[in-house]
């Protein structure tokens, strides 16, 4: 079962819808002796209350959601913070590329591009650079 939140207001619609319920009965039964004015005005009163009840619970949880998200806001400063700020600051910098130390690598090469002492122009010894892989 998934979980949810709890309803105030509902819990109340229910008890009372089911008090209105028991008071019909009885009154049916000849139980009890109810005037017609009152059995008519249970399911509008139970109406009434739940919906108070529902604004009630909607204001309390707004300012609880509002108190939450200003204390979030008032801790500043954490160290979390400076870590998000610098790793946002290092992908929006040419997307990413830059070497442990900060710097930025030349042409955006990955860490380990070319070789030391490796000619860019140089063709390698495994084909003619058709991509046939052909050394001939």
């Amino acid at each position: 079962m998934t979980r949810h939140r709890f309803e105030p207001a509902r819990l109340l619609l229910g008890l009372l819808l089911l008090g209105t319920a028991v008071t019909y009965a009885m009154n049916a039964l000849g139980e009890w002796h109810v005037p017609l004015w009152a059995l008519l005005a249970l399911v509008p009163a139970s109406l009434l209350a739940a919906a108070f009840v529902a604004v009630a619970t909607f204001a309390v949880r707004r300012m609880l959601r509002r108190r939450r998200t200003a204390a979030r806001r008032t801790l500043g400063g954490m160290p979390v913070d400076e870590l998000r700020d610098g790793y946002e600051q290092l992908h929006k910098d040419n997307g990413g590329a830059k070497d442990q130390e900060g710097r930025r690598r030349e042409g955006g090469q990955p860490e380990g591009g070319q070789p030391e002492g490796g000619d860019p122009g140089a063709r390698s010894s495994e084909g003619h650079g058709d991509g046939t892989g052909d050394t001939q």
